[in-house]
């Protein structure tokens, strides 16, 4: 069967189970190896493919009711369109490169204005070093100092043992 007429068979109530797993099957055959494709390299250990796919399916299930079809093609369509919101809210709520601002100058934490672009004009020194105090103000006293010495004055690790005895 095709999708509007498996769709015409859920809304009227006629062999539902059987229709939605028609349907699911279609959908599947047409989407799956498309949403795979649109998970991100750095969401693939915590996304599935295959899960995006139902988890699009229900929610497109549970809005059949309003959904007003085209053709054949607009329900895998809007499968589609749901699984890719789906990747990208995942993508945003578990971003990798997520970092918290800190919202006030009292608040611990790096504030949005004080993130280092990638040129190194004067100002972009200066907010960089501020970034850099406030993480190593986070470490033990002694760790901040052996990255400073290592990192920021160029030191060997023979020199700042040598220097601490």
């Amino acid at each position: 069967m095709k999708p509007l007429e498996l769709i015409e068979s859920i809304r009227c109530g006629r062999e539902i189970k059987s229709s939605e797993g028609q349907l699911y099957v279609l959908v599947r055959t047409a989407l799956l190896a498309r949403i795979d494709a649109k998970i991100p390299p750095r969401l693939r250990s915590r996304m599935d493919a295959e899960d995006v796919l139902q988890a699009a399916f229900l929610r497109a299930m549970q809005a059949l009711p309003t959904f007003q079809p085209r053709d054949d093609d607009s329900f895998p369509a809007w499968v589609y369109s749901i699984a890719k919101n789906l990747i990208a809210d995942q993508g945003k709520r578990r971003s990798v490169a997520a970092m918290r601002f800190a919202q006030t100058e009292d608040q611990a934490g790096v504030r949005e204005s004080q993130i280092a672009t990638g040129r190194q004009r004067p100002e972009s020194v200066i907010q960089r070093r501020e970034w850099i105090d406030c993480v190593l103000g986070q470490l033990k006293e002694k760790e901040a100092d052996v990255i400073r010495l290592r990192w920021l004055q160029g030191y060997s690790f023979e020199e700042i043992a040598e220097s601490w005895k």
